[in-house]
């Protein structure tokens, strides 16, 4: 049996954290890797790295070195691994050796998986690997042309779900049994078998390529995105529930009408006059009449809920019915705050808009914003829209595809993507102070989006145009929103 503390003592010190620089130089996916040889590349998952407009990538020691790499010097697309090249060996650390003692055989063999977990957080699991499934059948499940030398892929029966996908795979002796993948659409995770990778290598040209050369790998892989544990479905359910709970009005508990003790007429009794006092219900002072009210220091649930949400979409590990209880909840509040009224409404964004002017370069963080869509720019190979929040002067980009549909809606369903000059209510997670197109602002990654209510015309300098159903100087009103009152805080 292997030994889980001498295999991390060894192991540890070869292992890496990828993290894949986009073009706006913010991470955009993070892998495990490893090195191997001599120690001149780092193995890891091809499908983390071959990103649009990924030039460069970060490999992150235990032991605090970082190592930034622009080339490779192998890429498979049928195994789904690359060959990171390291610009010089790294001081005095070999890497790890590709097992050829291990023979998989029906009862599998006792393995060790070394990762990181959550694109942070160095970690060991234990398990077994067990002869597993063929490359025809995945090329059949998805519709491509096998190719033609196959493999069969290595089943791992492991608790490594957390783990980010391009770990080695460690026999008794610590040689690599495999790499880790995560195929979508399979059940459990796999492992590229030794074997498989060694081929790869010794048919590899003898030459290095900038990572922008990149080939896209066979197969759709689980990719972690975003670095840092996810909430939990159970922390996410208490942040919706904190976030209802703490907008409901204390004064009228969410009716929007208080009973006011009122004279309403005068009886006589032995004599005497005496007033007749009656409870009256009037509107609630407090919250207007709505029944909800924006206190201070709320906008810190709405916030940390938009970063919960943005996790567990995020995250490999999280199920299909968490997520889709995420959305379902996420879409409720942001079509209610498209509806509520404005004492609500304005508090919030003011809350919102101090909450990102204090932040500096505290990121990630949640936001939920009202925000006016402006223009739509090209940079580094990519396309993205300006959007500025209410109230503040600070400038938010989003990739372009995220406003092509909305929360929860399915791929290709008939929707309205927001036009120039329209608002909306967006759910997201801050990741940081970007430069595009010469301009500066925060990138965002939109959970989702819903239609929000006209808060002004687009700003001067965007108000000419010679298609005004592309550049309204007052926003349109998409004929698909919903109006109405707002639901969601169950009042």
């Amino acid at each position: 049996m292997p030994d889980p503390i001498a295999i991390r003592k060894s192991a540890t010190p070869r292992v890496c954290l990828v993290q894949v620089d986009g073009p706006l130089r913010l991470p955009e996916a993070y892998a495990s890797g490893f090195l191997l040889g001599a120690g001149k590349f780092v193995i890891t998952d091809l499908a983390s790295v071959a990103r649009p407009g990924v030039k460069s990538v970060t490999m992150t020691f235990a032991d605090g070195q970082t190592i930034r790499s622009d080339q490779f010097g192998m890429a498979d697309p049928m195994t789904g691994l690359v060959a990171v090249a390291l610009p010089e060996a790294k001081k005095d650390t070999g890497g790890l050796s590709l097992s050829t003692a291990a023979v998989v055989g029906e009862a599998g063999i006792p393995i060790n998986v070394v990762g990181w977990r959550h694109g942070h957080e160095l970690d060991l699991t234990t398990g077994r690997v067990l002869n597993g499934l063929p490359s025809a059948d995945l090329a059949q499940r998805y519709g491509v042309t096998s190719p033609a030398e196959g493999l069969t892929f290595l089943t791992l029966q492991s608790p490594a779900q957390a783990l980010a996908v391009g770990a080695p795979v460690l026999d008794a002796g610590g040689g690599v049994v495999g790499v880790m993948t995560h195929v979508m659409g399979t059940d459990g995770l796999l492992a590229v078998p030794a074997g498989a990778l060694r081929r790869a290598l010794l048919t590899a040209e003898p030459s290095l390529k900038p990572l922008s050369e990149l080939p896209k790998p066979i197969w759709p892989v689980v990719v972690v995105t975003l670095a840092g544990k996810p909430m939990t479905a159970q922390e996410f359910a208490g942040s919706v529930r904190a976030v209802k709970a703490r907008s409901r009005c204390d004064t009228c508990r969410g009716s929007g009408k208080v009973i006011v003790k009122k004279v309403v007429g005068h009886t006589r009794v032995g004599g005497m006059v005496r007033p007749i006092v009656r409870g009256v219900p009037e509107r609630c002072k407090k919250c207007g009449g709505d029944g909800i009210v924006c206190e201070k220091g709320l906008y810190e649930y709405f916030a940390r809920m938009a970063e919960g949400a943005t996790r567990l979409g995020a995250s490999p590990g999280t199920s299909s019915s968490v997520r889709e209880a995420a959305e379902t909840n996420t879409l409720g509040l942001l079509a209610a705050l498209g509806k509520v009224g404005r004492a609500y409404r304005e508090e919030l964004a003011r809350q919102a808009a101090r909450d990102l002017g204090k932040g500096g370069g505290t990121f990630p963080r949640g936001v939920v914003f009202y925000a006016q869509r402006l223009e739509t720019v090209r940079d580094n190979g990519g396309q993205y829209a300006f959007l500025q929040p209410y109230h503040s002067s600070v400038r938010f980009v989003v990739p372009i595809e995220a406003l092509d549909r909305s929360l929860g809606q399915e791929e290709g369903a008939k929707h309205t993507s927001p036009g120039m000059g329209d608002w909306v209510v967006l759910a997201g997670l801050a990741r940081g102070s970007v430069r595009v197109d010469g301009q500066k602002a925060v990138f965002v990654q939109p959970f989702g989006w819903h239609w929000g209510p006209n808060l002004g015309p687009l700003p001067p300098h965007l108000r000419k145009s010679s298609d005004p159903t592309k550049h309204p100087t007052t926003p349109r009103i998409p004929s698909g929103r919903d109006e109405g009152k707002p639901d969601f805080f169950g009042l």
